[in-house]
This record gives C-alpha cells, structure tokens and sequence, in this order.
C-alpha cells in the first residue's frame, strides 16, 4: 500500500517537509548572529489550506518512459526563505537577528515536526488495527 496516496498522510509528509526546511533556514540564522548587516530570515507559514486547494487540481512530473523510476528526493527549498520585517533591534554592526527569538521559533518548529509525526503514526496503528495486524 502507498501511504503517498492518502490525503492525510500527504499532509502530514508536507509538513516535515516544511519544517525540517525551516530548521535549516532558522540554523543559518543562529549560525549568522554575529555577521555584519545579517537580516534573518524565515519561510512562510505553511498554510493547509492552500495545500488542499492544491490537491484538488494537482500539476504532476509527467514520466516519459515508463522504464523511469519516480524520484523520492522531495523538492529543493518549496517554501521559499524570506527575509524578515524590521527587527526589534539591530547591532551597531547591522545585525538583526535576535538569538532568543530564533531559539523560540526553533523550539516551536520541533514540536510542529513531533506532532507531524505523531499523528502518522497514530494513523499507520490505525490502518494496522483496521487490516487485522494489530494496532500496537
């Protein structure tokens, strides 16, 4: 069974996705706190919303030949990286990131991710428990 092909589990794998890409723009941050006229930077909000509307009239990688093997490495930077609005403060240096207030959005995007991963799990014990194989 392809878990790809239910919605929900689309949705959750989107938001992996998305937050394991912020991580990494949100690392560059913290790793650039002390870097001349630095304006940190973060992705947009991932909006399920849009997703969905997407969902219904998808633009799919058409294969050419049927020999191809569907790729499993997800897109490169979907999200886009923006740059921030006006900080509360810059460093006379022109730095504008605040390390306390990267570290919040680091912590909040971890538990973003768990739950992402929670509820697939909770739903592969579902259809573990639905299919006879026991749910535990």
């Amino acid at each position: 069974m392809d878990l790809q092909s239910l919605r929900l589990f689309q949705m959750a794998q989107t938001k992996l996705d998305w937050a394991a890409q912020r991580q990494k723009v949100l690392t560059q941050n913290v790793v650039n706190a002390d870097t001349p006229d630095y304006k940190p930077r973060d992705l947009k909000k991932l909006d399920f919303k849009h997703v969905l509307n997407d969902e219904v009239a998808p633009v799919k990688v058409a294969r050419t030949n049927p020999n191809h093997i569907k790729g499993t490495i997800p897109e490169q930077d979907p999200y886009r990286a923006r740059t921030l609005m006006k900080s509360f403060e810059a460093a006379p240096d022109g730095n504008e990131v605040i390390l306390e207030e990267q570290m919040q959005k680091v912590g909040d995007t971890r538990s973003e991710y768990n739950t992402a991963v929670q509820l697939m799990q909770s739903n592969m014990k579902m259809l573990r428990t639905a299919l006879g194989k026991g749910g535990g």
